[in-house]
């Protein structure tokens, strides 16, 4: 049914003026351009149940991501720690080898010992 209120279409007004095309040259209109485009930007449909993360696997990501950031910290705690002990045993190590030094310098007489008391004081 159509609407009272639009214009009927051009067909509907001489319905006589209207032709039939011949059979004969029913075809593609480029014959020489091959149907090979397809939609690029379609994308296939996906069910509600695909769209949204399943909650237990991103439960299991993230219960999985905090352990590892867990022992990380930890691992970078006893890193901290190691650090710190070996630049202490690094400055213990520097202050006995300028103490040796000063020792070398007396020994071989360049400097007299009662100067590097003074220094020292």
């Amino acid at each position: 049914m159509q609407d009272p209120r639009m214009a009927p279409s051009e067909g509907d007004l001489n319905p006589k003026t209207r032709k039939k095309k011949s059979s004969a040259n029913k075809g593609p209109m480029f014959p020489n351009v091959k149907n090979e485009m397809s939609p690029i930007f379609q994308q296939p449909e996906r069910s509600n149940s695909d769209s949204l993360p399943d909650s237990s696997t991103s439960g299991n990501e993230y219960r999985a991501l905090r352990h590892k950031y867990l022992l990380l910290e930890e691992e970078s705690f006893t890193l901290d720690k190691e650090l710190k002990e070996v630049e202490d045993e690094v400055k213990v190590l520097e202050d006995e080898k300028h103490t040796l030094l000063d020792q070398l310098v007396v020994l071989e007489g360049l400097i007299d010992p009662s100067e590097m008391q003074s220094q020292g004081a």
